[in-house]
């Protein structure tokens, strides 16, 4: 194997990035651990030990991260579910998903179609970490055409 193909981020199953997703955005929207702490907090130098070893819990996106971390261990598919996880902003605010309607902001929240996700789990990328968006808006239309095949 060529250290090119090493470099590259690899795809991950669509079942496999929907449950990090979840994991994800649930540990997102918990409250922080320090929020429900009791009378004995850490003292300062605990703190700062507790710091330098590992990100803070404190920070919801850390918290989800570790979550995600926590549930797949496996050092290769946890790179690949983080890089896409980190580009979800940036595929939700896509203004040519929002006009193909495959993302809906509103004030309830975002709704975002399942043939985004699924594409987002097998998309390419750059070898700087870049999603490419091309590739990436060509498999939203296939997986969407797919489902729509699929569904009765």
């Amino acid at each position: 194997m060529s250290s090119n193909s090493e470099e590259r981020v690899r795809p991950v199953d669509p079942e496999r990035f929907h449950l990090a997703l979840g994991l994800y955005q649930a540990a997102l929207a918990t409250e922080s651990p320090q929020a429900n702490a009791s009378e004995s907090s850490p003292t300062p130098v605990e703190k700062v030990g507790a710091a330098t070893a590992a990100p803070s819990a404190d920070i919801p996106a850390n918290r989800a991260i570790l979550a995600v971390k926590k549930e797949f261990p496996d050092t290769g598919e946890f790179q690949s579910l983080s890089l896409r996880l980190q580009r979800f902003s940036e595929v939700i605010g896509d203004k040519k998903l929002i006009k193909w309607g495959m993302v809906h902001h509103s004030e309830g929240g975002i709704e975002v179609h399942d043939a985004v996700i699924n594409a987002l789990a097998t998309a390419p990328f750059r070898k700087s970490g870049v999603l490419d968006k091309p590739a990436f808006h060509m498999l939203v239309k296939a997986e969407y055409a797919k489902l729509e095949a699929s569904s009765p």
